[in-house]
Parts: C-alpha cells; sequence; structure tokens
C-alpha cells in the first residue's frame, strides 16, 4: 500500500513540474517575438517608410508602442504593426503616436 501511495506522489509531482515548465516554454515563445519584432530587419524598414523614431513594449499592459516623426504616415505605420501583432501577437494593443516636429 505505501508503494501505491508513494507511486502516486510521485506521478503527481512529474506532472505539476511539466505543468509549470510548459508555462515557462510559452512565456519563452511569447519572448522570441518580441525579440524579432525589435531585431533590425523590421525596425530598420519602417524607419525608412514610415519615419519610425522608437518602438516600445509594455508586457504587464500588453501594449506596443510606436513613436513616428511624420503625422502623414500614421494609417500606414498603424496597418503595418497591426499586421506584425495580428501574426505573432494577437493580444497586444497598438498605439502610433506622431511627433511632427517641423516648425513654422
Amino acid at each position: 500500500m505505501k508503494k501505491v501511495i508513494i507511486g502516486l506522489c510521485i506521478v503527481i509531482t512529474t506532472g505539476l513540474i511539466l505543468f509549470i515548465v510548459q508555462d515557462e516554454f510559452i512565456g519563452n515563445e511569447n519572448a522570441n517575438s518580441i525579440d524579432e519584432m525589435f531585431s533590425g530587419q523590421i525596425f530598420d524598414d519602417a524607419q525608412e517608410k514610415f519615419t519610425v523614431h522608437a518602438m516600445g513594449l509594455s508586457p504587464e499592459e500588453k501594449v506596443f508602442t510606436v513613436r513616428i516623426e511624420r503625422t502623414q504616415y500614421k494609417e500606414q505605420a498603424e496597418e503595418y504593426f497591426r499586421d506584425i501583432l495580428d501574426r505573432d501577437m494577437k493580444s497586444y494593443e497598438l498605439e502610433v503616436f506622431a511627433d511632427d516636429l517641423t516648425l513654422q
């Protein structure tokens, strides 16, 4: 009887450990998507096309913020980054701010 109880304890403990480790792997998968987004190619393309000069991410609030220099590219930048978020990070909101600093 003791052997059965010990065996059940081992099986339950192993199951709990695997459940916890699985959550860690899912978190790493999301981190990989974030790292890819901030990698040079996506940022460089957006900087060239839409005058992006800053990007930020708040994982706690699930918000991705993009700052661009010219107001005229705001809609295009929103569409570009929305496509990326829909592909990799569907649960995140998108904020695009235009910092049009041209003096008149």
